[in-house]
Formats: structure tokens, C-alpha cells, sequence
């Protein structure tokens, strides 16, 4: 649906009406082709600053360069109304009126305000899909030059195997050659043997035909003589020779099967497929690993940990299935999946700790509120970080870059702001928006604060109803103020953490439940998983979410991410 439409009909009468600077009533001069905004001399090292993970297109303004003049939609419910606002519920442009009617009880923001935090969404989404595509033209650059090396090194493989086939061969041909040659030899030994027991048989019969011969012509002969010399030779005849008894040799083959064969012959190790990692690029071109895991239908309670912790007001993940904890009993404690306590620090304080944070030595830092300090935890001893005179430290975390960022508020209560902290020295306030307007509540109510992935400042605000979403830079990107179509009351959010996919989870305490953002402020989900007056939150390496329960005490280990 189209929201706004152009009027392109409308002419500009540039003599009588100059165009204007965006940023101020001077004359327009230049013009910002990325960003689409006019901008006189002056304003234009302003604009620069404020969008410095931009990159500019900077050219001499020309009348071609206006665009024609935008008409707002009128409302489809009330005809004689404008749009100005627009339904996160229903994600239409409605007017005011539509709020007491069929648009009741639904979220609405400024139409004019998301249309610019979508315009600006938009630009950034263009300079970051402009490197993505770098990123993976280098990326298919890189699987390309896998792609040949593998087809390179498989061809060698296959060379390998038919040189050894050549091997195998050449092997058998010879184990032939050898058998037929022992075959030779054992014919040759056999056949001489029956050859020589043959003969000598031969050798006998013809003696026996001789004496027969003889004895004959004895019978015919009528001298007695012959009679008298006659020696019978029956009894040599009487036993006839042995022969040898030889089965003709044979090849007997082994009975092996092909798949017993080729493990004696050769080794063949399967080709190993792995998964390369998948990684993010944040707006100032650093890279981190992602997650890619998604939102479980069902999240899951793993445990419910009782940690007779009186309030509990505060919780920080340490490491395995460890978390400090504390609440209004003073005590800093440690304790496992189980509730047993591992370690345990008291924080003389006055019941004033705030929020408790771990930087990347292990050492715990937590805000006071009565001493307006940060304190920290050395060797098991407590020693004041950071001294705030004149301003009370709410929610504190510890970025990326091991900076300490805290969430602070005047101590009349009339000013709110996030300092941002480098070895005990401030390194940078964030107060105000572009417009000089309080980007946070006034009040006495708690605030809390995480770095996301994508290096966005997430801020719970509990007075402002919002989560309040800011660029490294300080730059306002968006607030999320609940999804009140589903929720029995007001959004009152409180703990708050980030995950490696840059999903946002902020605790709704009134409605005893989590509220799971993109990184973009889109509602995705509720987590509820029995929680009973949820307060603050932590997040383990497994991403499994640790809530303590400000009245139970109770920590609830919940599973939001499929495996």
C-alpha cells in the first residue's frame, strides 16, 4: 500500500521561493545525493558528522535536483482526516481518530517520524548491502578458487589410484609368473616320477615275458638237462612293484570377498565436509561471528534456580553455569545451575546497587546509588571505579570494546544520560538527539543498558515505556514501546540483553514476560515460561537466557534458540 503519494503536478517558483538548507534557513547550495537532503555551506561538515558510517555523494544543488512536493494519504477509515499516524499492529497509516475506533488499544507511532527512521533504515541498509556485496564477490571468489582446488587435487587422487591399479598388476602378474613357475617345477618332479615307476614296471613285465619265453621252450626241449638247470624266478615275480599315487596339482583359490580385498590392499579415507562459520559485518566493517539458530516455537524452562537471595535486583553470567547475583540483603553472590552458592562478596551499600556487570578480566563492577559510583571488584576486593558526583549510576554493561557504559540519572532526577567509559575516563556522553531533545526519561526509575552485535546502544527506559535504540554514534534509530495489542498492561521494560543474531530481549515486568525484538525494532515473540515478576536477565555462551525473579528470588534457565 502506498502511503505517500507524489504529487507530481504541482510547479516551484524557485525566484520567489528559494530552496532551503535541511538543517537551517540558509540557502540551499549543495545537495547529499545518498542521503537525498539540500544543505547550505555551513551545514554541511554537520551533516558529515552525523552520518559518518554513511558515505556521502556531495554535488552543487540544481533545481532538477527537487523532488515534487509530498501529499499525505487521507485516512481510509475517517475520509476527511490525514494520516500521521501509523499501527505497529496493524501496519497501516491511520489518523488520530482512529484510535477510539476499529485502531483501539493498538501501538501507534508519528507516521511522519517512522517514515524518516525507515527512510534513514533504508539508506544504511543500501551503504551496508554495497559491502555485503564486496564481502560475498569475495566470498565466491574464495569457493571458486576451492571449487578448482579440490577438482585439482581430486584429479591427482584419481591419477594416484590408477597408478597404483598399474602397481597392482604388475604385483599379481608377477605372483603368477612365480605360482606357474612352482607349478613347472612339481609337474616336472611328478612326471618324472611316474615316468622312472613306469619303466621299471616296463623293466619287470619283460623279465616276466623272458621267463615265460623260457619256461616254454624248456617244455618243448626234450633234454634232460635243461631240466636239471631250470631256477624258477616266480618268487621275484611274486611281489609286484609300488607305484607312486600323485594327484595332479591344482590352484586352489582363497574364497575373499572384493570388500575384504581392498582394505588389505589400500586405505580409502572419505573426503570430510565441515561447515565454515558464518559471520556478520557491522557498520564499521568489523567482523564477528553470527548465530543462526532460530526462535524455538516453545521455549523451553531448563531449570528453576532457588537462590534465597532476598529481591533479587541484579544478575551478571560468569562462566559454564555460573551467575553473580544480587539483591537487597547486600550480598554479591555466585552460584551454579544447582542454587549452591560458590562464592560470595559483601557490598556494604546501603541497598543501593543498581546493576552488576563483568568486564573481560572476570573482575565484577555494580552502580551505587547513594555513593553516585561504580564500583569494582578486585582480587575480592571492592574499590571505587568510577565517581559520578552529581549523578546517580543505574544499568551498567561492558561493550565490545571493554568499555564501561553506564545509564545515568542527575541527582535531582531531572536529566538522564549514558557515559560511556575508557579505563576510568569518560570517553563519551549521549544525552540529546539531532534536534537537542532528551533522547531519555527524567525520573527515578531504573535503566538498563546493552551492546548489541551490530554495535547499536540498547537502552530499556522504565519511565519512557521504551526501549531506545541508538547508533554507535549516539545517532537515535529507533524506540520500541511494546506490542500493546497482546499485553494486558502498560510496557514497563526492565533487564535487557542482546544475542549474536542481534535479536533484543527486554523483561516486561507488569506482564511477566520477555519481549524478543529484531534488530530493527520488529516484534518477533513473547517468552513467558511461568516467570513471576521477571526482573533482570543475563545470557549464558549457549545462549540460554538466565531471568531472576525480583520477588521469588528465583533464577529461571530458559531455552529460546533451537539447537
Amino acid at each position: 500500500m502506498t502511503w505517500i503519494k507524489m504529487s507530481a503536478d504541482k510547479g516551484f517558483n524557485m525566484a520567489q521561493d528559494p530552496v532551503r538548507c535541511s538543517l537551517c534557513p540558509e540557502v540551499v547550495v549543495i545537495h547529499c545525493g545518498s542521503c537525498q537532503v539540500n544543505l547550505c555551506a555551513q551545514c554541511l561538515s554537520t551533516h558529515i558528522d552525523r552520518n559518518k558510517s554513511l558515505k556521502h555523494e556531495i554535488v552543487p544543488y540544481t533545481s532538477q535536483l527537487v523532488k515534487p512536493e509530498a501529499e499525505i494519504e487521507k485516512c481510509q477509515d475517517h475520509p476527511k482526516q490525514q494520516c500521521d499516524l501509523f499501527c505497529q499492529d496493524c501496519s497501516v497509516p491511520i489518523c488520530s481518530r482512529c484510535l477510539t475506533g476499529n485502531h483501539k488499544r493498538h501501538g501507534a507511532v508519528d507516521l511522519e517520524e517512522i517514515c524518516e527512521t525507515t527512510r534513514s533504515t533504508v539508506k544504511e541498509d543500501l551503504e551496508e548491502l554495497r559491502k555485503f556485496r564486496k564481502e560475498y564477490e569475495k566470498v565466491v571468489g574464495e569457493s571458486k578458487e576451492e571449487l578448482a582446488k579440490y577438482t585439482e587435487e581430486s584429479d591427482k587422487e584419481r591419477d594416484s589410484l590408477k597408478e597404483l591399479g598399474k602397481q597392482w598388476h604388475q604385483m599379481i602378474d608377477k605372483v603368477i609368473d612365480k605360482v606357474g613357475k612352482d607349478m613347472d617345477e612339481i609337474i616336472q618332479s611328478d612326471t618324472k616320477c611316474l615316468q622312472d615307476n613306469t619303466e621299471e614296471i616296463q623293466s619287470a613285465l619283460q623279465d616276466v615275458k623272458d621267463s615265460i619265453k623260457a619256461n616254454e621252450d624248456i617244455l618243448q626241449d626234450d633234454r634232460f638237462t635243461r631240466l636239471l638247470s631250470y631256477a624258477s624266478k616266480n618268487d621275484a615275480f611274486r611281489i609286484i612293484p609300488s607305484r607312486p599315487a600323485i594327484k595332479t596339482a591344482k590352484i586352489v583359490p582363497v574364497n575373499v570377498k572384493e570388500g575384504d580385498i581392498i582394505p588389505k590392499l589400500i586405505h580409502f579415507q572419505r573426503s570430510i565436509r565441515t561447515k565454515l562459520p558464518g559471520y556478520s559485518l557491522n557498520r564499521t566493517g568489523d567482523v564477528s561471528s553470527i548465530s543462526t539458530k532460530s526462535l524455538l516455537p516453545e521455549p523451553e524452562l531448563i531449570a528453576t534456580v532457588k537462590t534465597n537471595c532476598k529481591q533479587l535486583k541484579g544478575i551478571c553470567h560468569n562462566e559454564d553455569d555460573r551467575v553473580w547475583i544480587y539483591g537487597t540483603d547486600e550480598i554479591l553472590r555466585e552460584v551454579d545451575i544447582t542454587g549452591t552458592v560458590q562464592n560470595c562478596i559483601t557490598a556494604i551499600s546501603k541497598n543501593s546497587q543498581k546493576d552488576i556487570a563483568k568486564n573481560k578480566m572476570g573482575e565484577i563492577v555494580y552502580s551505587h546509588l547513594s555513593d553516585e559510583c561504580v564500583n569494582i571488584v578486585r582480587e575480592g576486593k571492592i574499590s571505587k571505579l568510577l565517581d559520578l558526583s552529581g549523578w546517580i549510576p543505574f544499568g551498567v554493561t561492558f561493550n565490545a570494546d571493554d568499555d564501561l557504559m553506564v545509564c545515568m540519572r542527575r541527582e535531582d532526577y531531572q536529566e538522564s544520560k549514558v557515559g560511556i567509559f575508557s579505563q576510568g575516563k569518560l570517553k563519551k556522553e549521549i544525552q540529546f538527539d539531532e534536534t537537542g531533545k532528551p533522547l531519555f526519561s527524567a525520573s527515578r526509575n531504573n535503566m538498563y543498558i546493552k551492546e548489541n552485535a551490530n554495535k547499536d546502544i540498547c537502552v530499556s527506559d522504565w519511565n519512557a515505556c521504551a526501549v531506545i535504540v541508538l547508533k554507535s554514534s549516539g545517532e537515535l534509530r529507533f524506540r520500541y514501546t511494546g506490542n500493546l495489542s497482546r499485553s494486558f498492561k502498560q510496557f514497563y521494560p526492565h533487564g535487557i540483553v542482546t544475542d549474536n543474531y542481534c535479536r533484543i530481549l527486554v523483561v516486561d515486568r507488569k506482564n511477566d514476560c520477555l519481549h524478543v525484538i529484531d534488530s530493527n525494532g520488529k516484534f518477533l515473540t513473547y517468552i513467558t515460561c511461568s516467570l513471576q515478576d521477571p526482573y533482570v536477565m543475563s545470557i549464558d555462551p549457549d545462549e540460554n537466557l538466565w531471568v531472576g525473579e525480583y520477588d521469588t528470588g528465583c533464577v529461571k534457565v530458559i531455552k529460546y534458540l533451537e539447537c
